[in-house]
């Protein structure tokens, strides 16, 4: 299933002003801070990789995988996202214990 356009834009919104930006990954949205990937979107829902150095941030989030199988992830319901202190504190977190992968250039179509 994809991710609708609003809840991409919402979550967007969610992070103004930091870094943020989503990239289409395996059908579904990853989810970058500063050009390193701190999560995904998929199926309409915000799912934060989980590190020992945001343990403490997201100990209360719910588990869940991205796809069947996948390792567990921090489910971000709607309180959470509403929430942007946290959600940016998180997100900053996470991403700066990830390696730094920056945008690559699109190559112009013919």
């Amino acid at each position: 299933m994809t991710n609708r356009p609003e809840t991409l834009d919402r979550i967007r919104a969610a992070f103004e002003p930091l870094p943020v930006r989503l990239q289409p990954m395996f059908g579904e949205q990853a989810i970058y801070c500063d050009d390193r990937i701190f999560g995904f979107v998929c199926d309409d829902t915000l799912l934060l990789k989980l590190v020992p150095e945001a343990g403490e941030l997201t100990e209360h989030l719910p588990r869940g995988e991205a796809y069947p199988g996948s390792k567990p992830y921090g489910i971000v319901d709607d309180d959470a996202l509403d929430d942007t202190d946290w959600l940016h504190e998180v997100a900053q977190t996470i991403a700066s214990t990830q390696p730094h992968k920056p945008a690559k250039a699109r190559r112009p179509r013919p």
